[in-house]
């Protein structure tokens, strides 16, 4: 899971150790034995009343076949104490803070982006509570880096500080001493099983000053990446060391971000969610093979489970419940998985399902895709699937109210939306102090009908021709039409009137990972031809598609990444060609791409990005913006440059939106983000906020509680609906419209009665309408003051 670099291996050093050298006058001639040496060091960590340094872990090497080209890379390994409970450190991924009275951490993780650890900071800290405080935490600070666990921490809390390092090793030896930056150190040799390790300890303080690491094991990680390498070197330079000297106070303080979510113990969300699975293979106890593809287009719920575990045998027949319910329902299939070895036969597992009153359809995993594809871990496990492959649940403890909680993501599933983006962000997106369990995000129930409070509503047509209507784009040509996405797979067309002109089954590639479309993007360049994207948030490929629906690219062409977020189509150098924007999930961040599919740049300091929106202004120049799981609004320019954060952080921003509303050629910017800040923030306490070209935030508007029931629908559109200056059209999460000015102000509101799939604002026959899908079909709406 070491995020901090391609070269962080884990289980290479065990336990590793100190500081280095500084500030030091002649060597002492009475210590002439290693053994004595290191004994003064040890004392001296021991009787220190604090202790602080700026120290680093750096990396070194040639590349043999890289035309002599060096690399260094350094990661953070500072610490700061005071006894017998005041701490900070900056160790790779972590940074731990004590002021003695609370604890906290934080951890630059995807994963547990924008979550604070804050408990209780112990009486007398050890190594042991330290890294005990939480498990995320202590396999970072252990296993994060390069170098090991930061090895300040034994020396200044353990009695047996050096006993892990000389396990194994052979009697050290006292080199020749040399200086560290112009001070005099001993020179202490380990010769271990992994290798020479070598002790620079301060001459007057025995302070540690640097650490050379053994590298022989280390250069096998190195080299499996980089290829052959010369004059490799891992070590730890302990800049500034100081035992018993003055730390500022404010070392001991940590500040929390305003939007940050405070949690007693990391929340890392399940694996997989959001992406496509692997190839698998199981066996049917009906003798049948049950593939990927064999389970393409239906709504799939594996549970892994074994013959002796208790749990499990507990667990499904919650799910035998939840099966008898849809029973009959040819789109939705139940599978249970047996992970037995090879020694319990088929007979064995007949038999436990038989004493249970299961009936189920078994399976058995004979290529472990349990463990290789599904990253199975503990039982029970639940995996589910959408039609498309995609993993969009994923329980891998024990759920009593299984029966209740699982029909609801079913159903949405089957109607033909997602539920994993609501799992994640409960994780990227701030909430309140307290565990996972304590942290709800409530799908909104669909509001009763109702009209608008000040405009006149009429409904223009509506449309029942399209089976599984999603999102839409509005085409303003002559007479204006729509284009709705039905089913993933097809476009479907409708002309001013609401009538069904032609309908476009995308040339999709056939593989299941890559055959599905649930968000389109237009654009037309300066020779006024139009191109078509389409994607779905993580799947693994974007399609290009000409005026006629024609397929003329797919990006990426090859490899695998963890999925797309948002494409956008813009000429961002002016040059009259379109080019393709595609935002990723992960550390893949924004590429700029061709027409055609060739890679442009790529920018890397946006991770995890969770929506792209085209900026202008008056000049005709175009960026790009961005927002992030950390919840910034990150500008990027033609080259792919990124500029300052609009807002400075001061806004958790999820996603953002432009329009020129006004009509002047400068784009406003809208953005969803929670409505509150701080600890009495709750997931799905969404409001629309307006930003100004800054960052600023100009004003809000709360939207309704809760989370759509369709995963996949975007819903904020803008346009001019009342002849007049342009305005935003968001969708709520219970069916509700609101229409808002371009300042920010209310214009009305309503509710439509049905859970929405998709909205757009369309000029048809030189008329404004709304035009709204859902379940029930598609409807244009017109209104007047």
């Amino acid at each position: 899971m070491s995020r901090s670099s391609i070269y962080c291996v884990a289980a290479l050093l065990v336990a590793v150790f100190f500081p280095g050298c500084k500030k030091a006058p002649p060597a002492l001639p009475e210590l002439t034995s290693a053994g004595e040496v290191l004994e003064r060091m040890v004392a001296a960590y021991h009787e220190a009343k604090g202790y602080q340094d700026n120290a680093r872990v750096q990396l070194h090497f040639n590349r043999e076949n890289g035309k002599d080209k060096v690399i260094d890379q350094d990661w953070d390994y500072s610490v700061a104490f005071a006894r017998p409970n005041k701490l900070r450190m900056h160790v790779y991924q972590a940074v731990v803070v004590s002021d003695g009275k609370k604890l906290h951490a934080a951890l630059n993780l995807d994963e547990v982006r924008g979550q604070i650890l804050d408990i209780s900071s112990p009486d007398k800290l050890t190594s042991q509570n330290i890294f005990d405080a939480d498990p995320l935490l202590g396999q970072v600070l252990s296993q994060g880096g390069a170098a090991g666990p930061p090895l300040v921490l034994p020396l200044l809390l353990e009695e047996a500080a050096l006993d892990p390092v000389l396990e194994g090793a052979e009697k050290p030896t006292l080199l020749p001493p040399e200086k560290v930056e112009g001070e005099s150190c001993y020179r202490i040799e380990v010769q271990r099983p992994d290798g020479r390790l070598v002790f620079w300890i301060d001459q007057k303080s025995f302070v540690l000053r640097r650490i050379e690491y053994p590298t022989e094991e280390f250069r096998k990680g190195v080299e499996e990446k980089e290829g052959k390498v010369d004059n490799l070197s891992l070590t730890v330079e302990f800049a500034g060391a100081t035992l018993n000297g003055e730390i500022e106070p404010a070392a001991f303080q940590f500040e929390t971000p305003a939007d940050a979510r405070l949690v007693q113990q990391f929340l890392v969300p399940p694996p997989l969610l959001g992406q496509r699975i692997g190839d698998f293979k199981f066996r049917g106890l009906d003798g049948q093979e049950i593939t990927r593809e064999s389970l393409a287009g239906k709504v799939a719920v594996i549970d892994f489970w074994a013959t002796w575990c208790e749990p499990c045998l507990k667990s499904l027949p919650n799910l035998q419940r939840v099966a008898d319910r849809y029973a009959g329902n040819e789109n939705l299939v139940f599978l249970a998985v047996s992970v037995d070895n090879d020694e319990v036969n088929d007979d064995a597992v007949r038999q436990k399902f038989a004493e249970t009153m299961l009936s189920l359809p078994l399976a058995r995993d004979p290529s472990i895709a349990a463990r290789d594809v599904f990253a199975v871990e503990s039982l029970p496990t639940m995996v589910v699937l959408s039609g498309d492959g995609a993993v969009q649940d994923y329980e891998n403890v024990f759920d009593p109210e299984l029966a209740d909680t699982l029909p609801p993501k079913l159903d949405k599933l089957l109607a033909g939306g997602s539920i994993f983006e609501e799992t994640l962000q409960q994780y990227t997106a701030p909430g309140p102090t307290g565990s996972a369990s304590e942290v709800q995000v409530a799908v909104a129930s669909v509001a009763e009908p109702s009209e608008p409070k000040k405009l006149r509503m009429s409904t223009l047509w509506s449309c029942r021709e399209v089976k599984s209507p999603g999102n839409m784009l509005a085409i303003d040509d002559e007479q204006g039409r729509v284009l709705v996405l039905d089913n993933w797979q097809t476009v479907v067309e409708l002309d001013a009137e609401g009538h069904v002109s032609r309908r476009h089954k995308l040339d999709l590639p056939k593989q299941p990972e890559e055959s599905v479309v649930s968000f389109l993007r237009t654009a037309v360049d300066g020779r006024g031809r139009r191109f078509f994207l389409g994607s779905a948030n993580g799947v693994q490929q974007l399609f290009v598609f000409d005026a006629d629906w024609q397929r003329l690219a797919v990006f990426p062409t090859g490899g695998t990444h963890p999925g797309i977020t948002d494409i956008q189509l813009a000429d961002l150098d002016g040059d009259g060609v379109l080019e393709i924007n595609v935002g990723f999930w992960g550390p893949t961040a924004v590429q700029n791409v061709s027409l055609d599919g060739e890679l442009r740049w790529i920018n890397k300091s946006c991770e995890n990005v969770l929506r792209l929106a085209v900026a202008g202004d008056q000049s005709g120049k175009q960026s790009l913006l961005a927002t992030t799981a950390l919840g910034n609004v990150v500008p990027i320019d033609e080259q792919g440059q990124e500029g300052k954060p609009l807002g400075g952080g001061k806004r958790f921003v999820q996603l953002v939106f432009t329009a020129d509303l006004n009509g002047d050629g400068m784009t406003e910017i809208c953005a969803i983000g929670p409505s509150k800040t701080g600890e009495a923030m709750l997931p799905g306490e969404n409001a629309v906020i307006g930003l100004s070209a800054e960052g600023e935030v100009l004003w809000q508007y709360d939207l309704p509680a809760g989370v759509p029931a369709n995963g996949a629908l975007e819903y904020v559109a803008s346009g001019n609906l009342l002849s007049n200056r342009g305005q935003w059209v968001v969708a709520g999460p219970d069916g509700s419209i609101h229409i808002i000015s371009a300042d920010g102000k209310l214009i009305d509101r309503f509710n439509t009665g049905v859970s929405l799939s998709g909205l757009a604002v369309a000029q048809l026959n030189g008329q404004p309408a709304l035009v709204i899908s859902s379940p029930e079909g598609v409807e244009a709406r017109t209104f007047q003051k």
